[in-house]
């Protein structure tokens, strides 16, 4: 299966050799987009001062339809959806985003951590990954596709599928390959 990520941030170049490995070790194939994008202005809610997850996805979903199985597109800014506060990321269908600023140890007064922060979006991407895939949320509390409802919730789950979701995943990928 064919994934295709997106920054649409500067960010740095271990992050993504990182979460490039990552995914690569589910069977995988990753490619990267590194030509520069800009996130529509029109997705800006300058009340809220955060960028609507759901017209992101929409704008650029008309601008790529390369041939992926998934597209994630990952950007140094605040997101939302009308019915939460913020979002860590969101999908629809094969494309998702995510969103890094609340990931960053910074965004809650503490210094800096490189580790936690790549750590925090290789959780999150997977979870994406997962989602545009056909997985839903998971109860089993170190799984990926944990729900995260805080920073907190972020760094208590693993970055890998629990037993049962890489089981669905590993099915997705067979499918894929016997029609190829």
């Amino acid at each position: 299966m064919k994934v295709l990520l997106i920054p649409l941030s500067n960010f740095e170049k271990s992050i993504i050799d990182e979460l490039i490995t990552h995914l690569s070790s589910y069977g995988f194939e990753v490619d990267i987009l590194l030509e520069r994008k800009f996130l529509p202005i029109s997705a800006f809610n300058w009340d809220r001062l955060q960028f609507d997850a759901e017209k992101i996805l929409k704008f650029f979903r008309n601008i790529y339809d390369f041939n992926y199985n998934s597209i994630i597109f990952i950007a140094d800014v605040d997101g939302y959806v009308d019915s939460y506060n913020f979002i860590f990321g969101l999908s629809i269908e094969r494309y998702a985003i995510v969103f890094t600023t609340r990931l960053r140890e910074e965004f809650y007064n503490r210094k800096p951590n490189l580790l936690i922060f790549s750590e925090r979006i290789i959780k999150e991407v997977t979870h994406e990954l997962g989602h545009t895939l056909g997985l839903r949320h998971c109860n089993n509390n170190s799984c990926v596709m944990k729900f995260s409802n805080n920073i907190d919730e972020v760094d208590k789950k693993g970055k890998y599928f629990c037993e049962k979701c890489r089981y669905k995943i590993n099915e997705k990928i067979s499918k894929y390959l016997q029609q190829k």
